[in-house]
């Protein structure tokens, strides 16, 4: 419906243009000697010593003529009757718009045609007004209302003759201030289909607000699942390796009943010897990226420089939590490949590409020690600043 309303109002406006183009439409007397005032009241403002329209329109509300012109501008001596003699010869004439607007520059004209068709539209008797023709006999056919209206001698037959054969051979004629309601109509629907375009884009906007919001939540919920989730499985693993030395301890304290008293005391001095919950001080480990399986490469307890990206802090060697080593030329090596030396470990928004030179950790990933390898169980949470 939207694209019908714009393409109509396309289409009128085109047909308004159309029509508003019929220039060669012959004008009335009346209307010729006032299209050629026009032009010379604004040669006159050209020339810089024109007055203004209103005081011209106060002076003269039924229109005026060259020789109105004259008694206001008398006294300009010289300047005045320059323009007077050129437009004077003019004025005996008779044509159209267009013949008028080659009796002035194209800069003069953009100021005399809104004008001229102002006064159009508020004289509508004087537009629709024919000019005259000759009967069959080739007499004079005078227009009575012109020539009483505005006290001027009729256009010479000639020049009536070819105004009449413009009027005829045109292609289309219509009432003067007919394509300027035409326009007038054509630039209200124009009008109609912009704001519908700029309400539409409002909306447009509006539904865009609305989805960002909707992803931005929706990432706020999968992070925070991501958590859970990350938390649950913690908990899930301390529970597993619990039960499991729990399980052993309880098989080491079963086998003495069913064992011989020399077998019992064997399995006594092995649990002497080797205990199941060894324990272990607090560790601090650095390490490189990780590898394809996500275990952490290069671990040492120092920190290697070019090497070293994680430091990993543990309590009782199977369990730790890890995070991008806060230094600067750590930072910068890390991100020289980002897709290799971060993705594995961390997450975050758009990390594959760095938008800074400082890498900031907002919650620690995990690890678990696997088959003598330290593995990421839950990545951690960066992004980028600087």
């Amino acid at each position: 419906m939207k694209r019908f309303t714009l393409f109509m109002a396309v289409i009128v406006c085109l047909v308004s243009s159309a029509m508003a183009q019929n220039a060669d439409q012959p004008l009335s007397p009346a209307l010729w000697k006032q299209g050629v005032a026009t032009c010379a009241h604004f040669t006159a403002h050209a020339r810089g010593f024109g007055k203004k329209i209103e005081e011209i329109k106060a002076k003269y509300p039924q229109g005026y003529t060259l020789d109105n012109l004259n008694d206001v501008y008398s006294n300009q001596g010289r300047r005045w009757e320059k323009i007077y003699d050129e437009f004077k010869e003019e004025e005996g004439k008779n044509g159209s718009i267009s013949d008028l607007q080659e009796l002035v520059t194209p800069q003069i004209w953009k100021l005399v045609e809104p004008e001229f068709q102002a006064f159009i539209t508020e004289h509508p008797e004087l537009a629709n007004a024919v000019p005259e023709t000759t009967d069959a006999d080739g007499e004079n056919v005078e227009n009575a209302d012109d020539a009483s209206s505005t006290g001027v001698a009729p256009a010479p037959a000639d020049e009536r003759h070819r105004a009449l054969r413009k009027s005829q051979n045109g292609a289309f004629s219509c009432p003067a201030n007919l394509p300027l309601w035409l326009g007038i109509l054509g630039s209200l629907l124009g009008l109609c289909a912009l704001l519908t375009a700029l309400s539409n884009r409002g909306k447009v906007k509006e539904m865009e607000r609305k989805f960002a919001r909707e992803i931005e939540r929706t990432n706020a919920n999968l992070q925070e699942f991501s958590t859970d989730a990350a938390d649950q499985m913690k908990a899930l693993s301390i529970r597993l390796t619990g039960k499991a030395v729990r399980n052993h301890k309880e098989a080491v304290v079963a086998e003495p009943a069913e064992a011989p008293e020399q077998e019992v005391d064997e399995v006594a001095a092995l649990d002497e010897e080797e205990p199941v919950e060894a324990p272990t001080e607090p560790m601090t480990l650095f390490m490189g990226r990780p590898d394809e399986n996500d275990d952490f490469t290069r671990v040492s307890d120092e920190l290697e420089q070019g090497n070293s990206i994680y430091v990993l802090d543990t309590k009782d060697g199977l369990h730790g939590t890890f995070e991008v080593i806060d230094k600067p030329e750590v930072h910068r090596f890390a991100l020289m490949m980002p897709a290799d030396n971060l993705i594995r470990a961390c997450s975050g928004n758009a990390i594959q590409i760095p938008s800074g030179n400082r890498i900031v950790t907002d919650r620690a990933g995990e690890a678990e020690f696997i088959n003598g390898k330290w593995h990421v169980v839950v990545k951690a949470i960066i992004h980028y600043e600087g």
